[in-house]
């Protein structure tokens, strides 16, 4: 990893990767200093403690993950939450962190925190589906059941792709991508047509 001139933001890069790896617990200063090449002190000095590090490390992920929202923004809400998840699968190819992340940040977080770095992605993801046609009513709490299994299931992908790639090697891995896009932009398109937050394959709504 090259140095960064900002030794703040090399600290956090590190963390990420070491957080997305090994989850909260299971990352300790001493480890990330280690590899920073600096002393505890020097990562306490910018952070304070390994929870305020953490926070900074969510805050970076959730401000990216709203960004690729935007990036995959379209006047139609379907299609634009459709471009965003397919977009999410295809970055796992290439760097499954963030995606590895957002598992451990769900898993890892104190239900008595005081801050929530990754509520304002949350909410993103909320609003754009309670914005696809009749779906205004929808209760916040069954958006976000639906948001999760798209989630749910294109993080699966991305932390056992590795796996699939070693015993069936890389060809049935991208092939298995493929499928997933195709996975995921049907269920948007299922979900956006019967309001079903539980359907994410092709099963009538009951």
């Amino acid at each position: 990893m090259g140095r960064s001139d900002d030794p703040q933001e090399e600290y956090i890069a590190i963390a990420t990767r070491q957080f997305a790896e090994h989850g909260f617990h299971g990352v300790s200063l001493a480890a990330l200093a280690k590899e920073a090449g600096v002393t505890k002190q020097a990562l306490l000095h910018f952070f304070g403690t390994k929870e305020r590090l953490y926070g900074e490390v969510l805050t970076g992920l959730a401000n990216r993950l709203c960004k690729e929202i935007d990036a995959a923004a379209d006047n139609d809400p379907v299609a634009h939450l459709e471009a965003y998840f397919v977009g999410m699968v295809a970055s796992t190819k290439t760097d499954p962190n963030d995606a590895r992340l957002v598992v451990r940040a769900l898993l890892d977080s104190n239900a008595r925190a005081r801050r929530w770095p990754m509520k304002p992605y949350l909410d993103r993801l909320i609003a754009l589906t309670k914005a696809m046609p009749g779906h205004a009513d929808l209760p916040d709490e069954a958006a976000l059941a639906w948001a999760y299994q798209i989630i749910g299931a294109i993080q699966y992908f991305a932390v056992s792709s590795p796996t699939v790639a070693g015993i069936y090697g890389t060809a049935t891995r991208e092939a298995l991508a493929e499928h997933m896009s195709a996975f995921v932009a049907e269920a948007v398109q299922n979900f956006a047509a019967r309001g079903d937050p539980f359907c994410i394959g092709d099963r009538a709504r009951t």
